[in-house]
């Protein structure tokens, strides 16, 4: 399968089975101390973009020097993708999805005894990949050691009047509504103006999307896409209405959202920098749809989030 040669991905446990492996061809382990020479000598000469791609949940500072190499690579021409942006925790999710005036499934802290919550870490993956970090570097990046959630597997579902007062202002954890749903999920790639949202099923109550033959595929150019889409593909209106208006706020060069709804009404649930596929070799079709997304961004346009400057 053809693969960008132009994009550099310097990535930290995040190559092998993540979607960018399936579409750029050029990589570099990072490790936290490193020098710009690593880097730099990462950057041949057919090298025009990077991106770093780190699957920690805050990553804007891994590596220690990220900053200072973001700006040494746009000194040089070099563009980055999602430059700055590295921030994808649960509650920075919930404030984004409030600026943007859409719904997010924070839960209020008043409310029904009996409605049901869901307790999760703040962290995404319950911080996975946190836990893999060097003992010394926990402190900056994983959740307390008294976290009262230690994993994704141990998510609670609790009534409000089970939920321990404390856990509302623990800043480790996340309280959010629990949004009574089927097996639907939506999950919507992003690579430049390539978008791709699967309608995908899952019978499990953390929901992962593991391409099964019932999925249905809608490809769309982001700049069709506007809050009076309609039901386009065959997709709920109120769906392409959500992520309307989260890429007009958020214009990603590189992401993933995961949406679910109640019924009527759907909800941003998700955002991810460096999304998952493990399937190898990979079966999906709308593969060569997003590399041709990045293949247009990397091509001498400004990315969407220096054109949004």
């Amino acid at each position: 399968m053809e693969k960008l040669g132009n994009l550099l991905v310097y990535e930290w446990n995040s190559w092998r089975g993540y979607l960018i492996s399936h579409l750029a061809g050029a990589h570099c382990a990072a490790q936290w101390d490193d020098e710009w020479t690593v880097l730099d000598a990462a950057c041949g000469p057919g090298i025009d973009t990077v991106l770093f791609h780190h699957c920690l949940s805050h990553a804007a500072l891994f590596p220690r020097q990220r900053p200072a190499f973001e700006r040494e690579l746009a000194r040089r021409g070099i563009r980055v993708l999602n430059a700055g942006l590295a921030d994808m925790r649960k509650r920075t999710l919930h404030g984004m999805l409030d600026r943007a005036g859409l719904r997010s499934a924070r839960a209020a802290r008043q409310g029904p005894d009996d409605q049901f919550l869901f307790i999760k870490t703040d962290l995404n993956y319950g911080g996975k990949a946190e836990r893999a970090l060097p003992a010394e570097l926990q402190p900056l990046f994983s959740a307390a050691a008294d976290c009262p959630i230690r994993g994704w597997d141990d998510y609670r579902l609790m009534r409000r009047d089970e939920v321990e007062p404390g856990w509302w202002d623990n800043p480790d954890l996340v309280i959010e509504n629990f949004i009574a749903h089927d097996d639907t999920l939506y999950r919507v790639y992003g690579c430049g103006d390539a978008l791709v949202c699967i309608r995908a099923h899952s019978p499990d109550l953390i929901k992962k999307e593991d391409e099964r033959p019932e999925d249905t595929w809608v490809y769309i150019d982001r700049r069709q896409l506007t809050p009076a889409i309609g039901d386009h593909g065959g997709f709920p209106r109120d769906l392409w209405r959500q992520l309307a208006g989260f890429v007009a706020q958020y214009p990603f060069d590189y992401f993933c959202l995961d949406v679910i709804h109640d019924g009527t009404r759907h909800t941003i649930i998700d955002l991810n920098l460096t999304p998952f596929y493990a399937p190898h070799p990979p079966k999906a079709g709308w593969f060569a749809f997003l590399r041709r997304g990045l293949r247009e961004l990397t091509a001498g346009r400004p990315t969407l989030m220096e054109a949004a400057r």
